[in-house]
């Protein structure tokens, strides 16, 4: 049995009933809305995203690595995973950007880390539609570019801390912080009429 045939189901029922008083929304800054399921002992395993470009920072910066590996399942719409290589020294004559590690989540920011420049390059971008999975190990260097409603289920296994990550940002440029926050009642409810609108 493929198993998206009866998880885009259980999702779907899931978003016509989506603010009950032990759910929480929050907005993170790359324009997505994301809420967390698992177990007792892991109550974060699994998180759920609604991807909705209009709640996005202005001019955040999107590229970044991740506290955890994860598998992600394209429950519905297109997605694009653009992963990037660090190249070393030898193989480049200027760099290209700057990064830092940052705390994730609510209260996280730039940590006491130096700024480094390095030069990336980037893979061939890889398009997902709903029911493919991809993988992606912790310290892969990537963004993501979703098309608007695109929901996508992650399982995540925490490495180290489970807190801290690299962002990327073009030199000459700026980092801005893509730091969670609540979600509203009215960008949870416009968010998920239009994700089932367009791809349910």
């Amino acid at each position: 049995m493929n198993g998206h045939n009866y998880i885009k189901p259980l999702i779907e029922q899931f978003l016509r009933d989506p603010v009950t008083p032990d759910r929480l929304w929050s907005v993170q800054g790359f324009g997505m809305l994301r809420t967390y399921f698992g177990p007792n002992n892991d109550r974060k395993r699994f998180r759920l995203n609604l991807w909705d470009p209009t709640l996005a920072v202005p001019n955040v910066s999107t590229i970044h690595d991740h506290p955890w590996h994860f598998e992600s399942t394209i429950v519905a719409g297109v997605f694009i995973n653009q992963r990037y290589t660090i190249l070393p020294p030898e193989e480049y004559g200027c760099p290209t950007h700057t990064f830092t590690t940052i705390k994730t989540g609510e209260g996280g920011g730039i940590v006491k880390s130096e700024f480094q420049n390095v030069a990336l390059r980037a893979g061939r971008p890889e398009v997902y539609e709903g029911g493919a999975v991809y993988s992606q190990a912790s310290d892969e260097v990537h963004e993501s570019i979703p098309v608007r409603g695109t929901i996508t289920l992650n399982e995540r296994t925490r490495v180290g801390d489970g807190e801290h990550a690299r962002v990327f940002w073009p030199i000459g440029t700026d980092w801005v912080d893509a730091e969670p926050r609540e979600a509203t009642f009215a960008e949870v409810c416009n968010a998920i009429q239009y994700t089932l609108k367009r791809w349910f």
